[in-house]
């Protein structure tokens, strides 16, 4: 049994959270009421006075917060102990878990290469990444977790890992962290700023993008001009950002195929004696043809695909990088 397969039974065994998006929202809503609402009869004139109203209680000035104005998020705590324990990407300790360190290392060389090095000249928003897979329960979130996780120890570099899977959305269980407001949230327009969603971590140059609440128009506001936008600025606002997109499967799922057209790299997880291969062309055949696509095999038998028990490869449009 290799070590990614007894990382992904640790893993599974993690007990999921209730979505908690919408009270997590109301009780923002509430509180916010609650700090800028007063009980003078000056009150009813509070909303006529501008961005820059103040009101006056008990002889202090306060200024009121307008829904323009950026959040500031406290960093959210990652349990690296809990991260270590599943098997998961561990730089804090080089002893730790050292195959899949050294797994993830060799994974995201190509990666980089294609997004800041020789290769991003025939990848547009090549440092915007996807991972997927064929079909469900093949480690997608896994890998891309353990991916963002080994991208944030690079020394030059930044990572932003985007819960993009608005169908099942499994990084904030794969991490332990509440549900917060995300990507849909910030597309339907309940948040304003992008800002607002972006959310840092207590691992350093990692920071978070959870997926939102569950809209029945997810696929037509990932494919909005909106979503558009948002991609163009993920992709150029920071010259040492890597994206990574956690995305739903792509075999009867129409969102990922949608997310592709914007996205300049992809890494399909493929299980090793479970994925047929023609799902697997079936999957790829979708994506936009311009990506640069690689595979990663997990729960590979160590030595069959490479001498870390992980496959990992390009297709023939990236060699040419």
């Amino acid at each position: 049994m290799s070590t990614i397969e007894k990382a992904m039974g640790k893993h599974r065994q993690s007990a999921e959270k209730p979505n908690s998006i919408t009270a997590a929202m109301k009780a923002k809503t509430e509180a916010s009421v609650k700090s800028t609402t007063v009980s003078t009869p000056e009150s009813n004139d509070i909303h006529s006075g501008g961005s820059n109203s103040n009101v006056s209680v008990s002889g202090v000035s306060e200024k009121l917060l307008t829904p323009q104005e950026p959040i500031v998020h406290q960093p959210i705590f990652i349990d690296t102990d809990r991260l270590k324990n599943m098997g998961m990407v561990m730089h804090t300790d080089e002893a730790v878990n050292v195959k899949i360190n050294n797994e993830f290392r060799s994974i995201k060389q190509k990666l980089l290469e294609n997004a800041f090095g020789s290769g991003a000249a025939f990848h547009q928003n090549g440092n915007l990444v996807m991972v997927s897979s064929a079909l469900p329960d093949e480690g997608k979130t896994f890998s891309a977790v353990n991916l963002a996780l080994s991208l944030a120890s690079e020394k030059d570099k930044t990572v932003l890992l985007v819960d993009a899977d608005v169908i099942k959305p499994s990084v904030n269980h794969t991490l332990d962290i509440d549900d917060k407001p995300g990507l849909i949230d910030y597309l339907v327009g309940n948040v304003s700023q992008l800002s607002d969603i972006i959310y840092p971590t207590s691992i350093p140059n990692l920071k978070l993008m959870p997926a939102g609440a569950f809209h029945h128009l997810n696929n037509e506001l990932l494919a909005s001009s909106k979503m558009e936008v948002l991609a163009k600025e993920l992709a150029s606002r920071y010259s040492d950002r890597v994206v990574v997109f956690d995305c739903p499967p792509l075999l009867g799922v129409v969102e990922t195929v949608t997310l592709s057209k914007l996205l300049g790299q992809a890494m399909i997880v493929v299980e090793q004696d479970k994925t047929k291969i023609a799902d697997v062309k079936a999957a790829v055949s979708q994506l936009n043809k311009d990506m640069a696509i690689g595979f990663i095999m997990n729960k590979a038998v160590r030595g069959a695909y490479s001498q870390y028990g992980y496959g990992y490869g390009y297709d023939s449009k990236a060699k040419k990088s």
